[in-house]
């Protein structure tokens, strides 16, 4: 089972990436400006304000679970509308929406 993490380059989302790994769960990430420092990880480049990124991603990792660790601060576009249009999309392709305690 693939877990996608949402914002796996910030602070939260490189814990995540950790603790996945930790447990030997098989992991991906997406990052906005900049991939994470895990050269083992797999990056994908996802801007929440854009309905055709979101879809590539989710195309091209096909996970099971997503995890939204993304952050974009005050800016209502990607913190709230983004955060919107993830749950749609996973909801319509019948992926999980997770929360941390009941994944890892």
């Amino acid at each position: 089972m693939t877990v996608l993490i949402g914002g796996g380059s910030g602070f939260l989302g490189t814990e995540l990436l950790r603790q996945g790994r930790l447990v030997g769960q098989d992991t991906a990430a997406t990052f906005h400006t900049l991939s994470g420092e895990d050269p083992d990880g797999t990056w994908h480049h996802l801007d929440l304000r854009n309905p055709a990124s979101l879809r590539e991603v989710l195309d091209a990792v096909s996970p099971r679970v997503v995890i939204n660790a993304s952050s974009g601060g005050s800016k209502w576009e990607v913190t709230a509308e983004g955060g919107m249009r993830l749950a749609r999309a996973t909801a319509e392709r019948g992926i999980r929406l997770g929360s941390v305690r009941r994944i890892m």
